[in-house]
């Protein structure tokens, strides 16, 4: 048994039926049928309704994973999308993705989703409440969920960018802190979150175009959306050059770090190593070391070992390695 919606001027109906039902209730003039799976453990259930409604030309992935790549793919009038959901923990700075599946020849809708993002109630309540909405048959609904997906995509590149430029401030503010691995962590979510957008458009740019390869792609609507896609699109990849800026800087930040407490080391060496050389030397005992046996031989060697360290300090400070 199948479960389904039959969308028509009158409302959205939910019925349950066999796949002949199904095939029986798409055929209706004045209606379309919505097939809306939720995480299928079954890809024989996808197959079943996709061959009800004449749409088994299409693949059905057997593994039914979400780390798949967005996909646009069509035969003979109808067409399968495959459209990334994308969701971003702030509190971790991760990208996360789902994805929702479509199916459909203008006539009948199957669409399956995994994962959190869920666009999906919301425009069966617009189908439940809305005439106008209902009068724009399946196109509006695929447009709708579309435009669902793609105002994720908004909020979470919007989420991610401040991210990076707090990372970028945190950079540039003076603190000695290496943050290679945050850097690289989040250029690693970036490239995540750019595989779940990007392969998308040059669909979305024909889109644009309104010169999909089948007419119920032609919506109004579609223009819109796949611009703000697009902007979407531009969005991250300013994300990933920033980051991929960033990086180089911090590194050179590092080396110039490095090679200042490298100074600092020798410095400090250098003076630490005179008074040793002035002590080993008095240290021989020479029978002809007149200074051994003056009464004021030992504070002056004292004292030019401190007279020695003062101007090697000095030195040292005057050319900026102390």
């Amino acid at each position: 048994m199948i479960d389904y919606t039959v969308v028509g001027p009158d409302g959205a109906e939910d019925r349950r039926g066999s796949a002949d039902e199904l095939r029986a209730a798409a055929a209706a003039e004045s209606s379309f049928v919505w097939v809306e799976l939720d995480a299928p453990s079954d890809p024989e259930l996808v197959t079943s309704a996709l061959k009800a409604l004449g749409l088994d030309r299409f693949t059905v992935d057997p593994a039914h994973t979400i780390h798949r790549r967005p996909k646009v793919e069509t035969v003979e009038g109808a067409i399968f999308v495959l459209v990334k959901t994308v969701w971003y923990i702030e509190a971790t700075r991760q990208v996360e993705t789902g994805d929702l599946t479509f199916y459909t020849d203008g006539r009948s809708l199957v669409t399956v989703r995994r994962g959190v993002v869920d666009p999906v109630p919301a425009v069966r309540r617009r189908l439940a409440d809305d005439n106008a909405f209902r009068a724009e048959g399946l196109p509006g609904v695929v447009h709708a969920l579309f435009d669902a997906i793609v105002e994720q995509y908004d909020g979470a590149v919007e989420d991610l960018a401040d991210d990076v430029n707090d990372l970028e401030r945190a950079i540039f503010s003076g603190e000695r802190v290496d943050r290679n691995q945050e850097i690289y962590f989040l250029i690693r979510e970036t490239l995540e979150f750019q595989n779940a957008v990007h392969p998308l458009v040059p669909f979305a740019r024909s889109l644009k175009r309104r010169n999909g390869e089948t007419d119920f792609l032609r919506h109004t609507g579609f223009g819109s959306v796949a611009a703000h896609l697009i902007r979407v699109d531009a969005a991250i990849e300013i994300c990933m050059s920033l980051l991929t800026t960033v990086l180089t800087a911090h590194q050179g930040q590092i080396g110039t770090w490095q090679n200042e407490d490298t100074k600092k080391i020798s410095a400090w060496a250098g003076i630490a190593i005179a008074p040793t050389i002035i002590a080993g030397i008095y240290g021989m005992n020479f029978d002809h070391m007149p200074e051994l046996h003056w009464a004021v031989g030992y504070p002056l060697s004292l004292l030019l070992m401190a007279l020695v360290c003062v101007l090697l300090y000095r030195g040292f400070r005057r050319n900026g390695w102390l």
